[in-house]
C-alpha cells in the first residue's frame, strides 16, 4: 500500500480477542487487524526485566511475529537490535512509539544507517508503531505494526492502543506448552527449519543436507503440523521464539 493511500474500512478488532485460546489464534487476530489497518507486518515482543544478551536478538525477543524469516535472520545477523533506538525507548516509555524508519535509522552509529535502511527498504517498510504494554505479571511487552501507509488518525491510534493491551492480557493467560513443543521435533526437523530461517529454499536445503527435495519438504510439513502452525513461515518464527536454533 502506498503511503498516500488510506486503509480500507475495517471492523472493530476487539470482538475476536475473547476467542484467543492459543498463540495461533492470536496470530490470526493480529494478522486480520494488521491488514485491516494497512500495515504489512506485526509482532509482539517481550523485554527481559534486565538487560541481557537476548536483547540483541529479535528472534529471542519476539513472542509472535509475521516478519519474514529472511528479515529476522538478516536483522539478527547484522546485530541491529544492539543499537536499536526503538528498543531503548521501549524500556522507558509507556505511550505509543510512532516512527519513520529512515528517521530511526539515521541516529544509528557507524555504517548501520545505510545497512538498516537497505534491509527495511528491501521489504518496503517506511514506518511503524510500537504499543508498550505491561501484563498482569508485570512483564513488559510491546505490540508493533510496520508497513508503508499514511500517519494514523487519533481514532486509529486509540483503538490499536486498547487492542494491544487487551491482546497482551489475553496472551498472558494462555498456557502455551513450550516445553512440549521443544521436545516434539526431532533433530532433522529442527535442522530443516533452521536452514529455512536463513533464507534457504528447499532445493538449496536438499543440497546442503544431502536429502532429496521431497524429503526436505516432508520434514518441513511435519514440523509445521507438530508445532500447530499454518505454514512453514509461522513454524520458523515459532521455533525461533522457542529457542530451537542454537
Amino acid at each position: 500500500m502506498s503511503i498516500f493511500q488510506t486503509p480500507p474500512h475495517r471492523s472493530t478488532p476487539f470482538d475476536s480477542i475473547g476467542d484467543v485460546r492459543t498463540i495461533f489464534d492470536a496470530m490470526q487476530v493480529l494478522r486480520k487487524t494488521c491488514l485491516s489497518y494497512g500495515f504489512q507486518y506485526f509482532s509482539v515482543i517481550t523485554l527481559p526485566s534486565s538487560v541481557s544478551g537476548d536483547d540483541h536478538s529479535i528472534a529471542h525477543l519476539a513472542t509472535i511475529s509475521s516478519w519474514p524469516p529472511e528479515l529476522i535472520a538478516e536483522y539478527d545477523r547484522l546485530g541491529l537490535a544492539r543499537n536499536s533506538p526503538i528498543l531503548e525507548q521501549l524500556r522507558k516509555q509507556i505511550t505509543p512509539i510512532i516512527f519513520r524508519v529512515d528517521a530511526v535509522n539515521s541516529v544509528r552509529p557507524g555504517q548501520e544507517p545505510a545497512t538498516a535502511g537497505e534491509l527495511f527498504g528491501r521489504f518496503g517498510l517506511t514506518m511503524g508503531i510500537y504499543f508498550p504494554v505491561h501484563d498482569s505479571h508485570g512483564l513488559r511487552h510491546a505490540v508493533s505494526f510496520m508497513g508503508d501507509r499514511n500517519p494514523l488518525s487519533m481514532e486509529e491510534l486509540s483503538t490499536l492502543s486498547l487492542f494491544a493491551s487487551m491482546l497482551v492480557e489475553q496472551i498472558s493467560k494462555i498456557g502455551v506448552a513450550d516445553h512440549a513443543a521443544k521436545s516434539v521435533l526431532n533433530d532433522r526437523e529442527v535442522e530443516i527449519l533452521k536452514w529455512t530461517a536463513e533464507g534457504k529454499t528447499s532445493p538449496e536445503i536438499a543440497r546442503i543436507t544431502g536429502l532429496s527435495e521431497h524429503t526436505v519438504n516432508h520434514y518441513a510439513t511435519l514440523a509445521t503440523k507438530k508445532l500447530g502452525c499454518s505454514n512453514r513461515t509461522h513454524a520458523v518464527v515459532y521455533a525461533m521464539r522457542l529457542g530451537l536454533f542454537k
